[in-house]
């Protein structure tokens, strides 16, 4: 019995803890209504500010200074390259001649050594109009013998032209040339009769220059109307041997009019002293061509004329001598051909006439035949 009781009071607080629970929940749910409705949602604008970025990696103003630079020294080099032509030639040719003393017996020939070495340096400058032409050649041999070292061969040329483009075929400019040779020279009696600068030959000439359009004909005419062509022996030696060998023993004070002013030194008179200088025209032609493909044959020849119609320039007319009593022609023709076997072994083949009046009046003339070695050098 009280166990049936108590069961069915349990039951009976159950019921009411249940109601009361969801009366409960009611009541919470009708108390948070209201509160919900009272909430508003606005739109949250952010604040406006102004957001300044620091860059904090190093700006450096790199400036294309080097590669201007190498720009600018590429397009300078390639200026020079194209207004410049430079050539460099150099050779060494020898021979060597060998006799016992049974041949010698018979024939009467000697040993020998000879060797001769040249030089070619050309310079050619172009902008537009102007031109400038510069040529340098040297030419020294010496033979050994019996009676010891003799030079072969000695000379030093070098020559300038000035130039500016009046039409497509014709320049008109000047021409200045300086002529001498570098050692001592002697005769068969061992009298030095040439040395440096004794004789020397300086010509200035100005005029018109023709240059040929044709490639295959590179030739230039040079038509000078004005020349002057001077002579210096420095050599007080050398003219006291031709002194000897023109005047013997006699004193100069006891010399003649006119034996003072016949010529006994390289056309010098007593009258010029060490130098002389004549007024005339003059003509001087080159040419020189490179053929096959390689340039194995080359060609060069160069012929100078001088015609002196004023014999003596710094001297006035009527001291010792007459201005026009002796009129003196120059010719001189040179030809040159090289065959080029390999890039450094070549064959030169030399000859030259010359005739200068005023010096002697005959003809002279030189050949030589070198083989040996050669190295030449071109910018383009």
């Amino acid at each position: 019995m009280y166990i049936f009781v108590r069961a069915k009071l349990l039951r009976l607080i159950y019921i009411g803890m249940k109601r009361f629970y969801n009366a409960f929940a009611i009541a919470a749910v009708l108390s948070f209504s209201p509160a919900a409705a009272q909430v508003s949602i606005e739109a949250a604008a952010p604040a406006k500010e102004e957001i300044a970025f620091k860059d904090q990696v190093k700006q450096n103003d790199v400036k294309s200074d080097f590669s201007n630079d190498a720009q600018r020294r590429a397009e300078r080099a390639a200026i020079r390259k194209e207004r410049n032509t430079i050539e460099f030639n150099a050779g060494l040719n020898g021979s060597l001649s060998n006799f016992n003393s049974k041949w010698q017996s018979v024939n009467g020939n000697s040993n020998s050594i000879t060797g001769i070495s040249n030089i070619l340096f050309t310079h050619s400058f172009r902008k537009d109009k102007f031109t400038l032409d510069n040529k340098f050649t040297a030419k020294l041999g010496a033979t050994n013998n019996e009676k010891g070292w003799v030079k072969s061969q000695d000379e030093w040329f070098v020559s300038t032209a000035p130039a500016y483009k009046i039409s497509e075929n014709w320049n008109f400019g000047a021409l200045l040339s300086l002529r001498s040779q570098f050692a001592n020279g002697v005769d068969d009696k061992n009298n030095r009769t040439s040395r440096f600068f004794a004789p020397a030959y300086f010509n200035v000439s100005l005029g018109f220059t023709y240059v040929c359009p044709k490639k295959g004909f590179p030739v230039k005419i040079n038509l000078s109307p004005i020349s002057m062509s001077a002579t210096y022996v420095e050599s007080r030696t050398v003219r006291d041997v031709f002194y000897n060998k023109k005047f013997g023993s006699t004193a100069e004070a006891d010399l003649t009019k006119e034996q003072r002013n016949t010529p006994y030194c390289y056309g010098l008179t007593l009258a010029n002293g060490t130098s002389r200088y004549e007024g005339g025209s003059s003509v001087q032609i080159d040419f020189d061509r490179t053929f096959g493909k390689k340039g194995i044959f080359r060609y060069r020849t160069t012929l100078y004329s001088f015609y002196g119609w004023i014999n003596e320039i710094t001297q006035q007319s009527g001291k010792d001598r007459d201005l026009f009593d002796r009129i003196a022609p120059t010719l001189r023709w040179e030809h040159t051909v090289d065959i080029k076997a390999t890039k450094y072994f070549s064959t030169q083949f030399y000859f030259q006439m010359y005739y200068n009046e005023a010096q002697i009046s005959s003809l002279q003339t030189q050949i030589v035949l070198g083989v040996g070695l050669s190295y030449t050098f071109k910018n383009k």
